[in-house]
């Protein structure tokens, strides 16, 4: 994703960290479901054969008054004004509402919850910008058919193409990276073999962040791209810069899969993407929380009554350092003003979130989004085109995006009118999928997690200062914590020496998110949350190899669920640190299951530091 000035290493790492986490840590337990609203209708919406009646249509390119549209067995049979149904067909009132196509979120990664996440805020296909190829095999059969489900479907591009030791990377995950133009036709051929619906290539070589990263280069991405065509399949590029921009379109890409923060186009060079047929996700969702706005108040409030998962609401409350969110305010302004200029030239435009990374929440940012291009010029009837039928033409899905006569009955009903407010568009009274309804109460029970009445925390500020071994003065204690289990090879070691905490280790690949350290759990048992909601700073003692550490802070609902980061630097000489509480962006503030001091990949290998005085004021 695009970033701006002098984040150089230390934004790329948060990014591959929060994203990697998502991966390789959220596996969460049961919580019971939200009743559904008191003032829910309590008679359920029709499904198999069934006519909306007399709502504002908005078909995929335009909006069609007092409209009606029959379904009939998971597709759209006829759409009309006064439509002759048989009087024995379900109807639903549309009067004051509009119906619309199934959202489409042109930019996501896929694991855990997040496609019930989607669909139940309308979002009912997504395209996979970079996930696990088996997650995307296995959820490859719910799109050739017309089963009930309750998960939005996945288009994706599976394993991406990069450089070794290149953005991507840094996941541990292995990546069969490319290393000249000569390889690129037999990895296309072994993504293509894999499922991947398209090709994605990174162009990321950190100019835009002021450093150097490891890149493919010009040659080996025109190889790709080329190589992509040869075998049927598009080719999208991510990049960062609009040098890399223009140069990807030059050689051929079909799509771009980030607008650039780096640089506002001009309008010679806006008319050449335009004319090369090229479109453009600009994911302005996150590029708004990388530029520090927080799209989280608005959304919340438009999410009204509709139940989040504990993901949702975690990535949504993530966002950037301070220090980040102030190097880079400029980019949601260019970002914005880039948006502007290729909608004039006539670019294509897909609405994309990058969901769930930081300030995100699958499904309900693409309302968001929504409200974003709007931000950036962008009609209603334009916009809603964006997350629709512009998607599924940009990368050949056929059988969705537009309400027609033919086309998978993948709608959404909103009360009130989204041409003259597309505000409303978190208004939903159905969403069908496949024909369907779907229960937009029922969360994804094996992605939840067990909400555990929180304990008070002691009075006591100090947690441990070493001075009798590995004893704490409360709490469940230290314990050493690697990527081991999640199948890594990452280790640590840990020693009480000379009054201090000395952890060291390695951190190698194997696990979506390589890490070693140790945590420390302040409740009796291990994940069990403490109320430290009375308490503002974290501070601690440091000093160690000169490597930037992270904190990971697991708040209160349990061990697997997505920990709030901060950065801490271990300095050969002894420095107190200071983390205020309220720096750790966390669904629930103040209340803490576990505190992780940790080595992360990037960059792999020995390190080592120790820690003192460690206390919670």
């Amino acid at each position: 994703m695009p970033a701006t000035g002098s984040t150089v290493t230390r934004t790329l790492t948060y990014l591959a960290a929060v994203l990697a986490v998502f991966v390789g840590v959220l596996m969460a337990l049961p919580e019971p479901t939200p009743p559904p609203p008191a003032d829910a209708a309590t008679e359920a919406p029709p499904e198999g054969s069934f006519a909306i009646v007399g709502a504002k249509v908005f078909d995929g390119e335009a909006f069609q008054p007092e409209t009606d549209v029959w379904v009939e067995d998971g597709r759209i049979h006829r759409m009309g004004r006064g439509l002759d149904l048989p009087g024995d067909l379900a109807r639903v009132d549309g009067r004051g509402r509009t119906l619309v196509p199934g959202l489409i979120d042109g930019h996501v990664h896929t694991f855990g919850g997040t496609l019930n996440d989607a669909v139940r805020f309308g979002v009912t296909t997504v395209l996979d910008q970079f996930t696990d190829p088996q997650l995307a095999a296995s959820k490859r059969p719910a799109r050739e058919t017309l089963d009930r489900g309750n998960e939005a479907d996945l288009f994706s591009a599976g394993m991406l193409a990069t450089a070794a030791g290149g953005h991507g990377t840094q996941y541990g995950v292995p990546v069969e990276t490319v290393s000249g133009p000569d390889e690129a036709p037999a990895w296309v051929r072994a993504r293509k073999a894999e499922g991947s619906d398209w090709i994605k290539i990174i162009w990321e070589d950190g100019s835009a962040y002021g450093q150097g990263i490891a890149t493919l280069d010009r040659d080996t991405i025109a190889a790709l791209i080329a190589a992509a065509h040869g075998e049927g399949l598009r080719a999208v590029v991510h990049v960062s810069a609009l040098e890399h921009a223009l140069d990807a379109v030059a050689l051929g890409a079909d799509g771009l899969v980030h607008v650039w923060g780096d640089t506002v186009i001009d309008d010679v060079q806006a008319a050449r993407i335009a004319d090369a047929g090229v479109f453009v996700v600009p994911t302005l969702s996150v590029m708004a929380t990388v530029g520090g706005e927080s799209m989280a108040p608005a959304l919340l409030e438009a999410a009204g009554d509709t139940p989040l998962s504990y993901m949702q609401r975690s990535t949504l409350a993530a966002r950037f350092s301070g220090t980040e969110a102030e190097t880079m305010s400029s980019v949601d302004d260019v970002a914005l003003e880039n948006v502007r200029r290729l909608r004039a030239a006539g670019v294509r435009l897909i609405a994309g979130t990058d969901a769930p990374n930081p300030g995100t929440a699958s499904g309900l940012s693409m309302h968001g989004e929504l409200r974003l291009l709007a931000r950036a010029g962008l009609s209603p009837a334009e916009t809603l085109t964006a997350a629709t039928a512009a998607g599924a033409e940009a990368f050949g899905i056929d059988d969705r995006g537009r309400i027609a006569e033919g086309r998978i009955a993948d709608l959404v009903l909103v009360d009130g009118d989204l041409e003259s407010d597309l505000a409303l568009s978190t208004r939903i009274v159905t969403v069908w999928k496949d024909g369907y309804p779907v229960d937009r109460d029922r969360l994804d029970q094996d992605w939840q997690q067990t909400t555990a009445a929180p304990t008070t925390a002691p009075e006591t500020a100090l947690i441990a200062d070493f001075e009798d071994g590995l004893r704490a003065s409360f709490g469940f204690g230290w314990q050493i914590t690697t990527d081991g289990m999640q199948g890594g090879s990452s280790t640590a070691r840990v020693a009480a020496e000379n009054g201090a905490l000395r952890v060291e280790g390695e951190v190698a690949t194997g696990s979506p998110f390589p890490w070693a350290g140790v945590t420390y759990f302040p409740g009796a048992q291990p994940m069990q949350p403490v109320d430290f909601s009375n308490r503002e700073t974290l501070r601690f003692r440091a000093r160690g190899d000169g490597r930037t550490y992270i904190v990971m802070l697991f708040s209160g609902d349990t061990s697997t669920t997505v920990p709030a980061m901060a950065p801490f630097t271990a300095t050969a000489e002894w420095s107190q640190v200071e983390i205020p509480l309220a720096q750790f962006p966390s669904a629930t503030p103040g209340i803490i299951g576990g505190l992780a001091f940790v080595a992360q990949a990037p960059p792999l290998g020995a390190f080592g530091f120790e820690i003192d005085d460690v206390e919670i004021r």
